[in-house]
């Protein structure tokens, strides 16, 4: 019993996000639990999840300034947008699932 929970903890480890930082471009240097660090290139995930006004975060001025709490990347202190940890944990082959690519309020 005790390898089973032992499992799950390193599951849920790797899917929070730790740290990241912004490298430049449209990209964020993102630190998962477990040691897995990705860099991830927003612009296709701007180019087909973002719309309207919430295409402002596209923007070097305001991409730049994302939030990491609670292991997610929120791309504003009012929450705006929020990016999955298992959307981009797994963004290399990222589609749109049940739980969808972001949540915007």
């Amino acid at each position: 019993m005790r390898n089973s929970k032992t499992k799950n903890k390193k599951k849920t480890e790797i899917l929070s996000i730790k740290k990241a930082h912004y490298p430049g471009g449209l990209y964020i240097l993102v630190f998962f639990g477990g040691h897995v660090q990705k860099r991830i290139d927003f612009l296709p995930i701007f180019s087909k999840y973002v719309t309207g006004d919430f295409s402002k975060y596209a923007t070097f001025s305001l991409f730049k300034k994302f939030i990491v709490e609670n292991g997610n990347i929120y791309r504003d202190k009012n929450v705006d947008i929020i990016f999955p940890v298992s959307f981009l944990y797994h963004s290399s082959r990222a589609r749109l699932g049940k739980e969808g690519i972001l949540c915007v309020l």
